[in-house]
């Protein structure tokens, strides 16, 4: 046991700069198209035969622009230069059409010309990233432009908000992209200073206050119908790492808004994620229901880092017990789902017996990974003990 901030945040930040982005930028990055891998094998070997995401290329250029910005990784700043230009060439209007492709193949060919919602939102945060990264504010026209066209062709006909995709697609809408899409305006607002972005933001969080947080339970919905109406009865699904990535967008949201509205939905979110989503084994389940009872009792490296994201600001808050929370979950995160993987990879799924739920290590999960590092890194000198 490392017991306290420090130490762990020394053992990840050792791994993230050590084993990790070294990985990802060699084995997981592809020289020559110059783009980065969807994934790899427990061996390191890329996975030819899967669709490349637009997805992973905008996680995997935040990942390197936050590398750069901390200097975590020499020659990160070209990463992230040279796959944000192949992000542009390989998925903006590859049809000639506006908006971005879902993924393409890997000869480059246009694999799923859908726009996808959650894809949309994450391409906004890889602008933001990259602008911070390189101080070059030329690509936020490229946001705006994005923007424009998820207000022309997917502004939702019911209940507010957005489409989760374009074409329409006959599925339940979800809280989770419209919430990346309010952590992408946030950071285009914190990267630019424009007003419009930050307008954008608080438009999503009222969002969020009228349709995905349910007052009277205080929990956070996943699923809803065309008009975002939550399902009745057992069809509700709660996702304890939801909850925990919320509160910390909502804390970084009030910093800038001063929203006096914040604090006691947290305070629900926070509690009830806590009391409800994590089993015997100390780690977070997928899915519960609204009354905390289980739903899906498989558990995901990424809600343990939004936890730990979430305990460290709390803690930096004065919050009692929070603190000592991030370190234990820290732990577990380390033990639990890296150690046993290839150095810089993860297990990505675990089922209840503790057996791996995957073959393969998914390159999205490396978003999460580093926001935790960044978060442990901030918090060393905040956060006594």
């Amino acid at each position: 046991m490392l017991h306290d901030v420090r130490s762990v945040a020394a053992l990840m930040e050792s791994w993230m700069l050590g084993q990790a982005l070294p990985l990802w930028a060699t084995a997981g990055f592809d020289a020559e198209a110059g783009r980065f891998e969807e994934g790899l094998t427990f061996d390191g070997r890329r996975r030819p035969e899967v669709p490349i995401r637009l997805l992973v290329q905008a996680r995997q250029i935040f990942v390197y622009a936050l590398a750069q910005r901390r200097q975590w990784h020499p020659g990160a700043a070209a990463l992230a230069e040279r796959a944000f230009g192949a992000m542009r060439r390989d998925y903006f209007r590859r049809d000639g059409r506006d908006g971005w492709v879902f993924s393409i193949s890997r000869d480059g060919s246009v694999a799923d010309s859908g726009r996808d919602l959650y894809a949309h939102a994450f391409v906004l945060l890889a602008i933001a990233a990259h602008a911070q990264a390189t101080g070059n504010r030329d690509g936020l026209s490229l946001a705006h432009e994005t923007l424009a066209f998820l207000d022309r062709e997917m502004t939702a006909p019911l209940g507010g908000g957005y489409a989760e995709a374009w074409p329409p697609r006959d599925t339940p809408r979800r809280q989770n992209p419209h919430m990346h899409l309010f952590e992408a305006l946030l950071a285009l607002w914190e990267c630019s200073g424009d007003r419009v972005f930050l307008a954008r933001a608080d438009d999503l969080f009222q969002l969020f206050v009228s349709k995905f947080f349910q007052a009277g339970q205080g929990v956070l919905l996943e699923y809803f119908d065309e008009a975002l109406q939550p399902p009745d009865g057992h069809g509700a699904v709660v996702e304890p790492g939801h909850h925990f990535e919320w509160c910390w967008l909502l804390r970084r949201h009030e910093r800038h808004t001063g929203d006096g509205r914040v604090g006691e939905i947290v305070e629900r979110l926070y509690q009830h994620a806590n009391r409800a989503g994590f089993d015997a084994d100390g780690l977070i389940v997928d899915e519960v229901h609204p009354d905390g009872t289980m739903l899906k009792a498989s558990r995901r490296l990424w809600p343990m880092t939004e936890a730990i994201k979430s305990d460290l600001v709390e803690a930096r808050r004065g919050r009692p017990g929070a603190a000592d929370r991030g370190v234990a979950l820290t732990e577990a995160l380390h033990r639990r789902f890296l150690a046993p993987a290839p150095n810089g990879g993860w297990v990505d799924r675990l089922g209840p017996d503790g057996s791996p739920l995957v073959d393969f290590m998914p390159a999205t999960s490396l978003y999460h990974l580093a926001g935790a590092v960044d978060e442990l890194t901030r918090s060393r000198a905040d956060i006594p003990g």
